[in-house]
């Protein structure tokens, strides 16, 4: 499998095609100048749905009424 050996320089202005390339399986390192470390970009998978459900530990210790906060945002100033 081909790898990406690219400076800091390089990958700020080829950034999403070096991503393309680490998700179809090639090795992309960045490189901090010409002798510095190198870091490999590693595909880690799909991300996790956001979860919108309340916070079980939350759930019957936090009570509010949405007018409540509409009027509090609402209120004028004297």
């Amino acid at each position: 499998m081909a790898s990406v050996d690219t400076t800091v320089l390089k990958a700020k202005s080829n950034l999403s095609s070096l991503l393309r390339r680490a998700e179809a399986g090639e090795a992309v390192f960045i490189r901090r100048g010409r002798k510095g470390p190198r870091f490999q970009i590693i595909l880690k998978g799909e991300v996790p749905k956001r979860n919108l459900e309340a916070d079980p530990q939350w759930k019957g210790k936090v009570a509010y009424q949405d007018e409540a906060i509409w009027e509090s945002e609402w209120r004028e100033e004297s």
